[in-house]
């Protein structure tokens, strides 16, 4: 998501907290040619010009054993991640290249980050970076037309799978997208809503000291559930 921004970071923590994850798909015939090439690069660039000029967007997850993760992207460079598991509701908010962190129960701490230098392609939510989007055929849902297409996912531990998602095809905005991942049959299930909200304002948590900038301070390691 943008600059991978901040939200690189993130969105790697994001995809981490999912404790299992799905069966891979069978991937749908690709256009041939360069046609085929021309269409699929053509999608790329709308989806991800969408997702990286919106003031604001909302990413909820729901995955397997029950867990949860909710996404508030707040342009250009801070994101809120709240993931609720049978152990409770982690937090992290990423401002710049600050993060603030707490786990189930315990207090607000803060770390640096370094920045992202690379602006990948695949802006998606478990997206695999640089990797084109397959046009699909429309999908109809009630009296509404919805374009689709079908992208390369990545899940924990580089688990490789398929995504196939819904996007509104005046905006190109991502609507809703089912990811299946290697190794497991259970699919996780990812919308996208809030457009340009207001709500999703991230702040970092009051009372919390900054942390030094990132170049004075390598950033943590912290354990696969609920850091970085």
């Amino acid at each position: 998501m943008r600059p991978m921004r901040a939200a690189g970071a993130p969105f790697a923590l994001a995809v981490a907290l999912i404790a299992d994850a799905p069966a891979l798909a069978q991937s749908a015939p690709a256009p041939s040619g360069a046609a085929g090439n021309l269409a699929n690069a053509e999608l790329t660039a709308r989806v991800d010009g969408a997702i990286a000029n919106a003031t604001s967007y909302r990413v909820q997850v729901a995955a397997p054993g029950g867990v949860s993760i909710d996404i508030r992207e707040w342009r250009p460079d801070r994101v809120k991640i709240t993931t609720t598991s049978g152990v409770g509701t982690a937090e992290r908010i990423i401002v710049g290249t600050a993060m603030y962190y707490r786990e189930p129960g315990a207090a607000w701490k803060s770390a640096p980050i370094p920045p992202v230098a690379h602006v990948r392609r695949n802006r998606l939510f478990m997206g695999a970076p640089d990797s084109l989007l397959q046009p699909l055929p429309d999908r109809s849902e009630g009296a509404a037309t919805y374009g689709a297409f079908r992208s390369e996912a990545l899940g924990n531990q580089q688990r490789p799978g398929t995504m196939d998602c819904t996007y509104d095809k005046e905006t190109y905005r991502p609507r809703a997208c089912t990811v299946t991942l290697q190794g497991s049959t259970t699919p996780i299930q990812v919308s996208y809503s809030g457009w340009d909200d207001a709500a999703n304002l991230v702040e970092p948590p009051p009372g919390v000291p900054e942390p030094p900038p990132a170049s004075a301070a390598p950033a943590p390691s912290p354990s696969p559930r609920g850091t970085r």
